[in-house]
């Protein structure tokens, strides 16, 4: 059972991304719906300019609007979980040395990029070069890295739109561990993205400077390796082939059923826009029937995890 005290845990990450999912679908939307209406209300013979003029507009639109949600509410709720986490990390009696400012991340297990319930991070805290170590204090893990154990610091390829920041470390007699983080310290992935790039150069001057005589860090343990409940971003849920291709086949057929009738009577923009919203719609259905597919496989694995 998860904890109560968590800030991030798998309710909130799964909340924020049927939020996401919601809204992004909904402004993809909006502009055929209102399109079909305008041009109901205004050409409903579909004759002149203004239809082919509403039925562009809607095309632009709806992508760039589906952009600027997805953009601004793939971090939503960032500011208040930031507060909320400080706030618990200074009840808990922790305490960082003057003079260094902790960088809000999002953490993650693992060299290769996986999803914990629909987001690319599986814990969020504070990091910080404290000394010659790296020390996070975060929501689920709390851990600390001494450079001498780090072996490579270097960016990997965007995922979900956002950089990620690669630690490949060694403990004792063992190699090859690895974390990845990415910078939150922005309201959007417009600035996240830039956030995690500098980020990434103090990381590199921490490095460069070699080592310091400053306040011993906190003993915390080493960074977590296990990847329990993350899903390979590229891998696809058992049986999602089927419901997938039944998805997109009965967006086809409906796109086709409503379309037809209105090219059969020449309203072209009718027929694009009324296509164009079921599309969007098909494809808000295929994303739910996976997300839903991928949340029961989870749960699956972790059952038989807890069962061992």
């Amino acid at each position: 059972m998860e904890d109560s005290r968590r800030i991030f845990g798998a309710h909130v990450r799964r909340r924020y991304n049927i939020l996401l999912a919601v809204s992004t679908y909904g402004v993809a939307a909006l502009p055929f719906g209102v399109g079909l209406l305008l041009l109901h209300l205004l050409w409903p013979e579909g004759n002149g300019p203004g239809p082919i003029i509403v039925a562009t507009a809607a095309l632009v639109l709806a992508p760039l609007g589906t952009w600027l949600v997805h953009n601004r509410l793939a971090l939503a709720g960032n500011h208040v979980l930031r507060r909320r986490l400080l706030q618990r990390i200074a009840a808990e009696g922790h305490t960082f040395p003057d003079g260094l400012r902790p960088a809000f991340v999002g953490f993650s297990p693992g060299g290769e990029p996986l999803v914990w319930d629909g987001d690319t991070d599986r814990d969020i805290g504070f990091l910080l070069a404290w000394g010659d170590s790296l020390v996070y204090f975060g929501d689920e893990f709390s851990w600390h890295l001494p450079r001498n154990r780090i072996d490579l610091i270097e960016p990997v390829q965007p995922v979900a739109g956002l950089s990620r920041i690669l630690i490949r470390w060694h403990a004792p007699r063992e190699s090859n561990r690895a974390f990845t983080l990415v910078s939150r310290e922005a309201a959007d992935l417009r600035g996240a993205r830039q956030a995690t790039r500098e980020l990434l150069n103090q990381l590199y001057a921490w490095v460069a400077r070699g080592p310091e005589a400053e306040t011993e860090p906190p003993r915390l343990g080493m960074p977590p390796v296990d990847t329990t409940g993350g899903v390979a971003m590229d891998a696809a849920p058992g049986g999602s082939c089927v419901a997938l291709s039944a998805v997109i086949a009965a967006t086809v057929v409906a796109a086709w059923h409503v379309g037809a009738p209105l090219v059969a009577a020449q309203k072209y923009s009718h027929a694009v826009l009324a296509s164009g919203g079921v599309f969007v719609l098909g494809f808000a259905v295929l994303n739910s029937v996976f997300r839903l597919l991928q949340w029961a496989e989870e749960r699956d694995h972790a059952d038989q995890a807890a069962a061992s």
